[in-house]
């Protein structure tokens, strides 16, 4: 038996195409089975006072009235959160994929292995510290020659005992004063309108010869021509859910090269790409 909220997927998705009875969307969906033929009833008059549908009677083509659906103002916001999370998915397998298919996917410069400075650093993983970040973290602070300053939530880290500050949870407005960081360490990447302001702010705050290292989970470098499946997804995902980590790379570098005159970039793993800068 379908969820509830895939069915209302699936009517929205019918109803989209074209408006409908409720017998046009009920014989729509061939895997859906209503013995008593109350279930759908009932999901659309919910579904009606959420504002996802809005109905009217209109006449049939053989004379009687017929209540036909059509997408309401929230519409559209529902399915838009369904599409987030199916990519989401995609993303999920496609890690699984790429990891296990090792090789470059572009031909990038060479890992410069940059040592780690000592001095304060801080610490930015997009939208929040996860868990996959904590080991990388214990390992700076291991360092008693490095300070460790977290950007943004700290719940993870909370109870992890390591000795951290917390400078502001904005990345386009740092809480420390300029020339305080030897390194920038970003991971994941802010929305694409936040960018260009959030790597200055990152400059600003980084002494003379500061690191910035950014990796970005998912990146691409060839900009869709033209209107494919895979193109859909990948502009798709780096305009409209930046949260998913999917970035166009030539914004990236064309940001860092406005900002630093010493940078480069160079993948690790196949799909996971590494950008560098230093302060001069």
């Amino acid at each position: 038996m379908s969820s509830r909220s895939e069915l209302m997927r699936k009517i929205l998705l019918t109803i989209d195409q074209h408006p409908s009875s409720i017998y046009d969307i009920l014989y729509s969906m061939t895997d859906f089975s209503d013995p008593k033929r109350t279930r759908l009833p009932k999901l659309l008059k919910s579904m009606e006072n959420d504002n996802l549908v809005v109905s009217a009677l209109q006449p049939g083509p053989l004379g009687p009235y017929r209540r036909i659906y059509k997408p309401g103002p929230e519409a559209d916001k529902f399915l838009v959160e369904n599409l987030r999370n199916a990519i989401e998915t995609i993303l999920h397998f496609y890690n699984a994929y790429r990891t296990s298919n090792q090789g470059e996917l572009y031909e990038l410069g060479q890992n410069p292995e940059l040592a780690t400075k000592d001095g304060k650093i801080l610490y930015a993983s997009y939208p929040q510290v996860k868990i996959n970040d904590l080991n990388e973290i214990r390992d700076l602070s291991s360092n008693r020659n490095v300070t460790i300053s977290i950007l943004g939530p700290d719940d993870i880290l909370s109870k992890t005992g390591i000795s951290y500050d917390v400078v502001g949870s904005n990345i386009m407005d740092i809480e420390s004063p300029s020339k305080t960081f030897s390194e920038v360490r970003l991971r994941g990447v802010p929305p694409r309108n936040q960018l260009h302001k959030a790597i200055e702010e990152c400059k600003r705050v980084m002494v003379r010869g500061g690191i910035l290292r950014m990796i970005a989970p998912f990146v691409f470098f060839d900009e869709p021509e033209k209107a494919t499946l895979g193109e859909f997804i990948q502009v798709t995902s780096a305009t409209q859910f930046p949260e998913l980590g999917v970035v166009e790379g030539s914004d990236i570098l064309h940001i860092i090269s406005r900002n630093f005159s010493k940078h480069g970039t160079y993948e690790t793993k196949l799909g996971k790409v590494h950008f560098w800068a230093i302060k001069s």
